[in-house]
């Protein structure tokens, strides 16, 4: 629920109150107990107007829970000893059974989930509708990094796109991965569904200032406007104890990428103009091994004896990064074809009979592994298969840099010890496979004098799970064809 002193801000912020007095229609599309018409009512008293019949005829709610709407209409008239307009109030889903009726203002804070936390039930009624309004590319999106596309960016392109007037305006409360987390919500930020386009034309940031005391997501709130094309860069407040810092915000790269915070214009044009660092096809950045739940079978401080090591390869961990020759503190097992970078099949596990041992024994612990991905290698018997894993994890060296929960940009180059390539784990870890160390040291270098770590601090995402993620950097990069390659890259 919106704090009513919080709500009577955005009202004054956005100057819905006297908007409302001149004569707009105003509704909140998702209103639960009516916090926001308290606050258009509060905010115009505040300023002297006064608030007859005429203008309470033109403000709506629309709610869901029959419950939330008795307490309103009972809070309302106790408040201001007077009946709120019952037929201002309509009960329905507005995703699901929008009524359909257009209004000059929307105002609101709309339900904050991901998808997947959502009900089972309610959530098979939301696919087709996500897929509709071009929140997601298809089905299989919703089953992997798209199920963390956030409810409130359906309500809010369905409430811009059916229930506001042309070139209206719609002000809410938004959870700020909207506008700077990649891939899930990269489908909200073409701001557009069917013929309706809408566009941001400011963001507030609340950066550590507890709005919503029970949530811990980033909270943000915007303004848009409908039938007008985004245009870079908006204006952007960061909250700074009892100010507003102005900066700019733009999209670095694609137009609905992930928006970079910056605090001169200047620095926003040095930004616009990237230099593109030129990869193959085959150096796409990734994330490194992902035992999807089972690290005590696979990862060890000491190999155990049954573990053939032939099959055991050096892993990177944090201690690894200040030392220009590391040795590894742990080791990981992958029962893999260096040649294809694929998982041994079951005819290639029996004819290896201590390795195949080793998995049988845990068997019942692998199968319990659940994913999406990992399901199709479950269901062809391949059961001891890790994700993340490829022919590029045996490429001979590696430009790797801590992907987790980092501040700064710092890649290293990772060879071979003792004869086998290095592994990344999991999310910790980023990198590129190179097939020699003269093609490393040139991306290293290339890395490093590239303004990678800039525009990760202009997302405001350092000391978090996604600081350097493969899917960011890969906006400085540009893969260009090649030729056929043969394993480890080497030109046939």
């Amino acid at each position: 629920m919106t704090p009513l002193r919080w709500a009577k801000w955005l009202v004054r912020e956005n100057e819905l109150a006297s908007k409302w007095a001149a004569g707009a229609t105003i509704c909140d599309p998702t209103a639960g107990r009516g916090v926001f018409v308290n606050a258009l009512v509060d905010v115009a008293n505040e300023n002297d107007v006064e608030v007859d019949d005429k203008m309470l005829s033109r403000v709506f709610l629309v709610e869901q829970e029959v419950e939330f709407l008795r307490e309103f209409h009972d809070s309302f008239q106790f408040k201001y000893n007077r009946c709120f307009p019952a037929r201002n109030t309509v009960c329905a889903d507005i995703v699901l059974e929008n009524p359909g009726s257009r209004f000059d203002l929307l105002v609101g804070n709309p339900p904050w989930a991901n998808f997947n936390d959502l009900p089972l039930a309610y959530r098979e009624r939301l696919k087709s509708v996500f897929l509709a309004n071009g929140l997601v590319d298809d089905n299989q999106s919703l089953l992997l990094g798209c199920a963390r596309v956030d409810f409130s960016a359906l309500v809010i392109v369905i409430a811009m796109k059916v229930n506001l007037e042309a070139h209206g305006e719609g002000v809410f409360f938004v959870p700020l991965s909207l506008f700077q987390n990649d891939g899930a919500h990269s489908g909200f930020r073409r701001y557009s569904t069917g013929s309706a386009t809408f566009r941001p034309t400011v963001i507030w940031d609340f950066a550590e200032t507890k709005v919503f005391p029970d949530v811990a997501t980033r909270v943000g709130a915007v303004r848009f406007e409908r039938d007008a094309a985004a245009d870079y860069p908006i204006p952007y407040h960061v909250k700074a104890e009892r100010k507003w810092l102005e900066r700019l915000a733009a999209p670095i790269g694609e137009a609905n990428a992930p928006l970079s915070v910056f605090d001169s214009a200047h620095e926003f044009k040095q930004m616009s103009s990237l230099t593109m660092i030129e990869l193959r096809e085959s150096q796409k950045p990734r994330q490194g091994v992902n035992t999807c739940g089972a690290n005590e079978i696979f990862i060890f401080d000491v190999v155990p004896e049954q573990v053939p090591h032939e099959f055991v390869f050096p892993l990177i961990t944090k201690e690894c990064f200040p030392e220009n020759e590391p040795s590894p503190r742990k080791h990981i097992v992958l029962p893999y074809d260096v040649r294809t970078g694929q998982p041994f099949d079951e005819t290639t596990m029996r004819s290896l009979p201590t390795l195949a041992a080793y998995f049988a024994s845990r068997k019942c612990q692998l199968l319990a592994r659940k994913g999406t991905l990992l399901n199709t290698w479950l269901k062809r018997g391949i059961w001891w298969a890790c994700l993340g894993v490829g022919e590029y994890s045996f490429a001979p060296f590696k430009v790797v840099w801590e992907a987790y929960g980092k501040t700064s940009f710092r890649p290293h180059i990772f060879g071979s010890y003792d004869g086998k390539p290095w592994q990344a784990n999991q999310a910790m870890h980023a990198f590129i496979p190179c097939w020699s160390s003269t093609e490393a040291e040139d991306l290293l270098d290339r890395l490093n004098n590239s303004n990678i770590e800039r525009y990760l601090k202009s997302l405001s995402v350092e000391g978090t799970c996604n600081w350097a993620q493969p899917g960011r950097i890969k906006r400085f990069l540009q893969f260009i064809p090649e030729t056929h390659q043969g394993s480890f890259g080497l030109e046939i």
